[in-house]
């Protein structure tokens, strides 16, 4: 039985591995092009400055995607052990949305906070809630490239409910299919057009049981943002 449990470990590991190193390739080879090809063109010393200044973004673009792919196979591979206090989630949220708030209204996208006037008190680790909150809002940005007709409003939200202290993030997009809800915190599952480890909501859910809490796929209510609602649920402060 022993034998038996190790081999299908075994095949399991090589599995995960070998579905990896498949995403890793196809979804690396493109922003690596990407990256080569404006790179060969800013070598041009007849270059016109707008079209150096539109190749030199594209490049950075690029390059963050790739960083954004390796920071999550970083984290897959180790998920770092969390420093847990006492936390107020209106504070962690206010600081995450004034951080992203900018960059989202030049990109279009309107970024709303919503939290209580009283306390949300939580246990967690702050660093890794706003990690996961930074890439929630990731996930709502790259929704509204892919799809960019209508208005572009997302949601950043906290409170208490009969689940205990949670934060969350919505938004006015297209939303998530019913029949692949479930799909969505798996290794490498991505709906992005573009390509993706599929690796972000997975990391985002290990990092959420690591803090003895919950990532869920929830039903929105919010007729401004009927789109995708994640909702990180934490553990309560004692007293």
């Amino acid at each position: 039985m022993a034998v038996e449990g190790k081999l299908k470990l075994t095949e399991e590991t090589t599995l995960l591995v070998s579905r990896l190193v498949g995403r890793i390739v196809h979804d690396f080879n493109n922003p690596l092009a990407a990256i080569i090809g404006f790179a060969d063109l800013l070598q041009n010393p007849n270059i016109k400055p707008e079209k150096q200044t539109r190749y030199v973004k594209r490049i950075h673009e690029q390059a963050v995607k790739l960083g954004d792919m390796v920071d999550n196979m970083a984290t897959f591979t180790a998920i770092p052990a969390p420093e847990i206090s006492a936390q107020d989630l209106r504070r962690v949220a206010s600081d995450v949305h004034a951080l992203r708030c900018g960059a989202m209204d030049r990109s279009g996208t309107t970024l709303t906070l919503r939290c209580p006037e009283e306390p949300v008190n939580a246990m967690a680790d702050r660093a890794i809630v706003s990690r996961i909150l930074n890439s929630l809002l990731n996930n709502v940005e790259q929704t509204f490239k892919e799809s960019p007709d209508g208005e572009r409003r997302a949601l950043l939200e906290c409170g208490q409910s009969d689940k205990g202290p949670y934060i969350a993030v919505g938004d006015s997009g297209p939303g998530i299919d019913a029949d692949i809800s479930q799909q969505v915190f798996e290794p490498f599952f991505s709906t992005r057009k573009s390509g993706g480890l599929g690796l972000g909501l997975t990391v985002s859910n290990g990092l959420a049981r690591k803090l003895g809490g919950d990532l869920l796929l929830d039903a929105s209510t919010d007729n401004q943002y009927p789109g995708a609602r994640l909702v990180l649920y934490l553990p309560p402060q004692n007293g």
